[in-house]
């Protein structure tokens, strides 16, 4: 369950009760996410391919078949790819970054590529662009100026979910962070910083606890082994791998402060998730957090800085404290995330 997968999954949670005499298809080349079922009703269908299609090549050449052969009036295209063809109905895209221009390092090959080539086609093609941030749209106006009146920022919203408490055991007092082990999300960085934190602070009792998945890169193979080594884990670092939604929910409840030190991000759902749960942040000086986070309770540091994310550490190390002031939750909420979309699509 990935942040974009999730922004999915609660939008329409909002849109599906919403046009019961609609139809809706969810055209996929994977098997979905369980979270998805819960929605299915009897106005919604998934067409799901029998045969294992790559991405490219389904995006491309199979799925606008499907769209003709099901006669489709409207398609939105949910993950920043739209087919190389202009289909012949509205079509609208959700678009979370520009990574292959402003983070190319962070982005294994292929898929850098792939948006290289195919990103310029899918901005002309779109009829509609939501970007997620305003940081989005300024990157899609700089890359292709003709676009930007096709953009649409639409935040996504946050919500508490009702969730049966895990049988888990947290550490007494630990930091949080969470995100797949990969280069743009710098958890490696975060890593090193709380070790050398450690070593000058060796009577300090606060873990950190990092919650996520293996990805690629030197931050998902190298990372991900050494996370498991026993020497690391006696410093008070723990990895918590593939963590289900209430354990998720569990530890943004009872954790002191959250940190997000990703390079490069669309825009940060795991920081609204611990703000709604009145937890400071600690992220990355990047521009999309700023249009996040607060000035007067939260902490930005550099995101390359090792140093500097040692001396957060020591900043955020002492009593647990609350956020001030509070996080305006109804500023962001999913119907309104949904509310907006709905505008564009069914008008």
């Amino acid at each position: 369950m990935t942040g974009n997968s999730r922004y999915l999954a609660e939008v329409l949670k909002v849109i599906l009760p919403k046009y019961t005499k609609k139809e809706f298809f969810l055209y996929t080349n994977k098997p979905i996410h369980p979270v998805f079922h819960d929605l299915l009703g009897p106005n919604t269908k998934v067409v799901l391919e029998s045969i294992k299609i790559p991405g490219p090549i389904y995006l491309n050449f199979v799925l606008p078949k499907r769209l003709k052969q099901d006669g489709i009036e409207v398609f939105w295209a949910t993950i920043q790819m739209l087919p190389f063809l202009k289909l012949p109905i509205p079509s609208y895209v959700n678009y979370h970054d520009l990574n292959f221009i402003s983070a190319p390092e962070t982005m294994a090959k292929w898929n850098y590529w792939q948006h290289k080539l195919l990103s310029p086609i899918t901005l002309k093609n779109a009829d509609k662009i939501f970007c997620l941030s305003k940081n989005t749209k300024r990157e899609i106006a700089a890359f292709r100026p003709d676009c930007e009146k096709k953009c649409i920022v639409v935040y996504p919203g946050v919500s508490k979910q009702k969730l049966p408490k895990p049988k888990v055991t947290f550490p007494k007092e630990f930091f949080l962070t969470v995100g797949t082990l990969e280069p743009r999300k710098n958890i490696n960085r975060l890593v090193d910083a709380f070790l050398d934190f450690k070593t000058k602070h060796p009577k300090d009792k606060n873990s950190l606890l990092i919650m996520g998945r293996k990805g690629w890169g030197e931050e998902g193979e190298f990372l991900y082994q050494k996370l498991k080594d026993p020497k690391i884990q006696n410093l008070g670092i723990q990895f918590w791998e593939n963590p289900d939604d209430a354990t998720l929910a569990e530890a943004f409840k009872q954790c002191k402060v959250f940190f997000f030190p990703s390079l490069h991000e669309g825009f940060g759902l795991p920081l609204l998730e611990a703000m709604l749960e009145d937890k400071r942040c600690v992220a990355s000086d990047i521009p999309v957090f700023k249009e996040i986070l607060s000035d007067k309770c939260d902490l930005y540091v550099p995101a390359k800085e090792t140093k500097d994310w040692t001396r957060s550490f020591e900043l955020m190390s002492g009593p647990k404290k609350s956020r001030s002031p509070k996080f305006p939750a109804k500023q962001w909420t999913w119907e309104e995330t949904a509310k907006k979309i709905e505008e564009v699509i069914f008008q």
